[in-house]
């Protein structure tokens, strides 16, 4: 297991440099090429880490992509998808400041500037691929311009997939294993090996998601990338927030420190983790077990139970204030707050047991050689591992009998002419709250029988019962109208297409589940 960053020196000098460099405006480091920059391209890494990882993991991750992907719903002042939305300027800040360490690599007080270069690369490439997942085209081409071209045009997403996979390989042969990584990286700790797992991961990641739509694209990615990617738990990938009230999770002070209780975990996805006669293991690791008392939650039950999907709002209040706290499931502590419950929380980036399913789907698809079960099994196994590792309280292991039982019922299940329905599922659950993959597996896969409209209906219709996408922020058509216009011209008809219900690009079918298999 990765050690913790929350314990180490690294941890501490790192947001010391985060600190040190405060709110300065890092495009001001550009404005006169005749003096020395004032940039230190070590801090400005560090705090692209963290500011990423804050909007990816934060408080809101409750309130958007967690509700896209049904893991969790509101137990009362529920949204039902009145508002589906995601960051935008804040992605692209930190994208630019992440081609501020590319422009000051040579100044590292840390690191051979190839391998700072190739960090701030593969991150960049990882918030690109989320970016266009939630939105379509964006503005990459022409993007991370500054004063020089303050109206970007969209780059088509069919576009932006490939120019990934080649920026990822360009990443990959910069680095140098046998020289310094950045001291200040808060994710790998400057292990350029494990930073080479993970642009591999990221071409597998890009690849499967892109096969329905470019096989030779997939195919490509995939091949080069297998044997090369994520080798096991230690080559985990995820930030670890700090303990201290200026760098914890925002999702623990939301939660504990303001005392909010508002998210429960989905019944469907309860179900969905329960569907066996023996229950997936890692339901300890994600939830909490039901009680008869109130927060915080006491396990000792052995029972989950999910709060039915977006309800109405006042349905919703009225069977949570009936209710003890407790008797419904809310995600496990270990999610807002970290092992040492005090705001170390883990924001997943990639994770092993991914790698590992993507093997099996490529199988079941005949790009490379395995047996799609035995890469499940594998899979499963990892990933109880790790949590059973890392989340306190949760007492599993894959060599238990129960796990065991478990993969055995996931075999039985799996069928090669229909591998989309119990991959897609394993997809699903070992993606839980890593923001934007749960929602976009879904979309790709279709799996059926756990995902529906919200149980008080959708509020705001977009003509599909979940959201296909997010509709671009306002400020696009006001200071970037042009581009903006050609974008939904090209992708939707037109600005009425631009809404939730419209597919992107690798959304070759549409998420449409038949009227007699929805809620």
């Amino acid at each position: 297991m990765k050690y913790s960053f929350t314990k180490s020196p690294l941890l501490i000098w790192a947001l010391a440099l985060i600190l040190g460099l405060g709110g300065c405006d890092l495009s001001s480091y550009n404005e006169n090429p005749n003096e020395p920059t004032a940039g230190n391209p070590d801090a400005i890494l560090a705090k692209a880490e963290r500011d990423l990882a804050s909007n990816t993991h934060g408080d809101g991750i409750m309130s958007n992509m967690n509700l896209n992907a049904q893991y969790t719903t509101q137990n009362q002042y529920t949204d039902r998808y009145g508002g589906v939305s995601y960051e935008w300027g804040s992605f692209y800040t930190t994208l630019n400041d992440l081609q501020e360490v590319k422009r000051l690599s040579d100044q590292s007080n840390s690191a051979a500037p190839e391998n700072i270069e190739a960090v701030a690369t593969i991150i960049q490439a990882w918030a690109f691929q989320i970016l266009t997942d939630v939105y379509g085209d964006i503005p990459f081409e022409e993007a991370l311009q500054g004063a020089e071209n303050r109206s970007p045009s969209y780059t088509a997403q069919e576009n932006i997939y490939p120019a990934l996979i080649d920026s990822l390989d360009q990443a990959i042969g910069k680095i140098s294993v046998g020289s310094g990584g950045p001291r200040s990286d808060l994710i790998h700790g400057g292990d350029m090996e494990k930073w080479k797992r993970f642009a591999n991961g990221l071409k597998m990641r890009i690849g499967i998601r892109a096969v329905d739509a470019n096989r030779d694209l997939a195919e490509r990615a995939i091949t080069e990338a297998n044997g090369n990617a994520l080798q096991s738990n230690e080559d985990n990938t995820y930030f670890q927030f700090s303990t201290s009230s200026a760098h914890r999770s925002s999702y623990h002070d939301n939660r504990v420190v303001l005392g909010r209780d508002d998210y429960d975990v989905s019944e469907r996805f309860v179900d969905a983790m329960g569907q066996y006669d023996v229950n997936d293991p890692r339901m300890d690791a994600y939830f909490e077990q039901t009680s008869s008392t109130t927060a915080p939650c006491e396990d000792g039950s052995g029972s989950y139970k999910g709060f039915p999907f977006e309800r109405e709002q006042q349905s919703a209040t009225e069977l949570k204030n009936v209710t003890n706290t407790c008797e419904y499931s809310r995600p496990e502590t270990f999610w807002p707050s970290g092992p040492s419950g005090d705001g170390d929380a883990y924001k997943p980036m990639m994770y092993y047991d991914e790698i590992l399913i993507t093997k099996a789907e490529a199988a079941a698809r005949g790009i490379i050689n395995g047996n799609p079960k035995d890469y499940l099994k594998q899979a499963i196994e990892a990933s109880v591992n790790f949590y059973g590792e890392v989340v306190p309280g949760a007492d599993i292991e894959a060599d238990d009998p129960e796990t065991q039982k478990y993969i055995d019922a996931v075999q039985s299940d799996y069928d090669r002419s229909n591998f989309e329905q119990v991959i897609g599922e394993q997809r699903w659950f070992a993606f839980y709250m890593n923001d934007v993959q749960g929602w976009s597996t879904f979309r790709r896969l279709d799996f059926q029988g756990w995902h529906g409209p919200p149980v008080g209906g959708v509020a705001n219709d977009f003509g599909t019962f979940i959201p296909l996408r997010a509709g671009y922020p306002s400020s696009e058509q006001q200071l970037n109208g042009t581009n903006y216009e050609s974008a939904v011209e090209r992708q939707f008809g037109g600005v009425s297409g631009d809404d939730a219900g419209s597919y992107i690009w690798w959304d070759e079918e549409g998420s449409l589940i038949p009227e007699s298999a929805r809620y």
